[in-house]
């Protein structure tokens, strides 16, 4: 009885081999670049890919194949092996990023991001600050010019060194502006924290900065949820392309 359930299962198999073969025997395309195809079909079928998705790569492949062999390309000449094809679709390569691509909401949420941080430190720090003379020496307005400049700076200097991004420079040129960029990250933020503190520059309330903070917070993860956020302190590198 089990070896003719066995044997029954078997022949299903073989007559739906059959047929998934038929599919590429009867399109036009040569017997190897058939049986590549169909050797091809076998292995996506085990991977994880929709069905939709499996189908759409299946057709390209068999449209494309269609054209190419009138002029002598063969499946394996295109595609590699079956192994090395199927490692293609569920790796394929990186693609590349320009210097700027991107670049506003990447700025934008990273200032947001460390106006965060600036208003939370200088809010506890004031709560827990007894003695005037050490209260907060940096007004609202030097907060504000500070976080833009992080913002603004945060995704170059990460993206000169990312070998993800298209570059025109060498790797020694583009050192050289990332050690020019620090160097003017710093100068920029010693000349903002020295702006006296007057007019709209005043310090304000731990309480303002912490509304401040969470006003802040919220408006980081609207830009993190409708952008594409690649440059941030806590993912600094630009995620692989696909």
């Amino acid at each position: 009885m089990t070896e003719k359930r066995n044997a029954h299962v078997q022949q299903n198999r073989h007559e739906a081999e059959q047929k998934t073969r038929q599919q590429f025997d009867g399109i036009g395309l040569t017997k190897r670049n058939s049986d590549y195809m169909f050797r091809f079909n076998k292995e996506l079928k085990k991977t994880k890919l929709s069905d939709e998705r499996k189908v759409e790569i299946v057709n390209q492949m068999k449209d494309e194949l269609l054209v190419e062999q009138k002029h002598g390309a063969t499946a394996r000449n295109l595609y590699g092996t079956v192994e090395e094809r199927i490692n293609f679709i569920m790796n394929p390569p990186k693609k590349k990023i320009s210097m700027m691509d991107n670049f506003a909401p990447n700025a934008i949420f990273n200032a947001l991001f460390f106006f965060v941080i600036f208003n939370l430190l200088y809010g506890i720090t004031l709560m827990i600050q007894t003695n005037a003379k050490d209260k907060q020496s940096v007004g609202i307005l030097s907060l504000v010019l500070i976080s833009l400049v992080f913002g603004i700076f945060m995704p170059i200097m990460t993206r000169l060194l990312d070998g993800n991004v298209k570059h025109k420079y060498s790797g020694l040129v583009r050192f050289g502006l990332l050690i020019l960029s620090v160097i003017v990250w710093i100068g920029a933020f010693m000349v903002i924290v020295s702006i006296p503190q007057a007019g709209i520059n005043v310090a304000v309330s731990p309480i303002v900065n912490f509304i401040l903070a969470a006003i802040s917070a919220f408006a980081a993860f609207w830009i993190h949820k409708n952008y594409e956020i690649t440059v941030n302190v806590m993912t600094p590198r630009t995620p692989n392309r696909r």
